[in-house]
């Protein structure tokens, strides 16, 4: 079984090593590099880097995390990224959401919660850190809870292929539509069917429709 390589993206390089020892110690994970802000990600990225999942922090220099995970949810969607922050923000983890983030985790967090995290984003699923889901539901952020929802959980892209299968275009004429390959647009509808633990189109449909994300 091949490992699941990762990269770490902190601006201190006291995570990095941290999450390193971590990685390094068990057996399914492999670490493949650190870098301290987006920009360095980005670069590695392009210069085909082998990366399958990054925990990447918010707050960074140069290219803060928000920027990064959007950009790498358009230009290579397949990499999966766990948002990593000091702040357990019900706010700050829907902009990651909505930025393509799969998860979200406290610097703070467990060992034993880091690796599930990893284990659970890795199978397209998402994963938030137990002190944040505390906030979320917490009685005196009762406003922030009730507005998140399964629809929180999609990306931009992902709401806008969503409209397109509603309108019954083919994985072409989605792919030729948003300028990207029909392998994207498969990785997009694959994760959409998985956040929304939808079996197919048809329940994509119905759901869009009762959620007005797509409107008859």
């Amino acid at each position: 079984m091949d490992k699941i390589k990762i990269m770490v993206v902190d601006d201190h390089q006291v995570i990095i090593d941290g999450m390193e020892a971590i990685i390094n110690n068990t057996n399914d994970l492999e670490f493949v590099g650190g870098a301290l802000n987006g920009h360095q990600v980005i670069e590695a990225i392009e210069q085909e880097k082998d990366v399958d999942l990054i925990l990447m922090d918010i707050n960074m220099p140069e290219m803060d995390g928000l920027e990064c995970t959007s950009y790498l949810n358009k230009h290579h969607p397949d990499i999966r990224v766990i948002a990593l922050s000091m702040h357990d923000n019900p706010r700050l983890a829907k902009r990651m959401i909505k930025n393509g983030a799969f998860g979200f985790l406290l610097k703070n967090s467990s060992k034993e919660n880091i690796l599930m995290a990893i284990a659970e984003v890795s199978k397209g699923k998402n994963f938030f850190d137990p002190q944040l889901m505390s906030a979320f539901f917490d009685a005196g952020n009762k406003k922030s809870s009730s507005s998140f929802g399964k629809k929180d959980l999609l990306t931009k892209r992902e709401l806008e292929i969503i409209q397109l299968i509603c309108q019954e275009k083919t994985t072409g004429e989605i792919a030729d539509e948003l300028s990207i390959s029909t392998h994207t647009v498969e990785s997009h509808r694959a994760n959409i069917l998985l956040k929304l633990e939808l079996k197919n189109s048809v329940g994509l449909a119905k759901w869009a429709i009762q959620n007005e994300v797509y409107e008859l």
